[in-house]
């Protein structure tokens, strides 16, 4: 396989961009699920801190992933026979999978940060606490918590399309992110 996309594959690091993406989206999005719908709030102080430090290794990854997509001289298209409108609609969702996540770290670091707490950016520097004020970070809280309900909407009708088109249509949409050919 490639290292590079080409118009009709994904080369590697686009397969290996997209899939640690999904295991860190995916991760954050039960992650973040459990603390506001599931788990006493005993369990804040230890999964909080976690789900901070992987929300902002997502940012380094969508970053990265950004990067690596304007860098690509192609990248493949939709596949033969496509419409107009699923052509668009494959666009649209990537494009808003991707703001979606970076929507959720800024909401996440503002709601913190407004709230008297700080943020550890991977060990490397922290990010001080504005203040603490509940009303001023009801906005973060509110935009994270209803991006946050999107994103498992997106991530699940992204997933239910690749394997309508891998089970139903037998095209090689899934497979090509797979790191198979077209």
């Amino acid at each position: 396989m490639a290292i590079r996309d080409t118009r009709d594959r994904f080369g590697l690091v686009s397969v290996f961009n997209h899939w640690v993406l999904v295991a860190v989206v995916l991760g954050l999005l039960v992650t973040g699920l459990l603390l506001a719908e599931v788990l006493p709030e005993s369990a804040r102080p230890y999964l909080v801190p976690l789900h901070k430090q992987v929300g902002l290794v997502s940012a380094v990854l969508i970053g990265w992933m950004v990067i690596w997509r304007w860098t690509q001289k192609s990248r493949p298209g939709p596949i033969e026979g496509t419409s107009k409108p699923e052509a668009l609609a494959r666009a649209g969702m990537h494009a808003l999978l991707l703001i979606g996540a970076g929507v959720l770290v800024v909401s996440g670091v503002m709601m913190s940060i407004l709230s008297g707490h700080e943020v550890s950016v991977l060990g490397l520097f922290t990010i001080p606490p504005i203040g603490e004020d509940k009303a001023q970070a009801a906005l973060p809280h509110l935009v994270h918590e209803v991006v946050g309900w999107a994103m498992v909407a997106a991530v699940a009708l992204h997933a239910a399309v690749g394997v309508k088109h891998h089970v139903l249509n037998k095209d090689e949409t899934l497979t090509r992110m797979l790191g198979r050919g077209a």
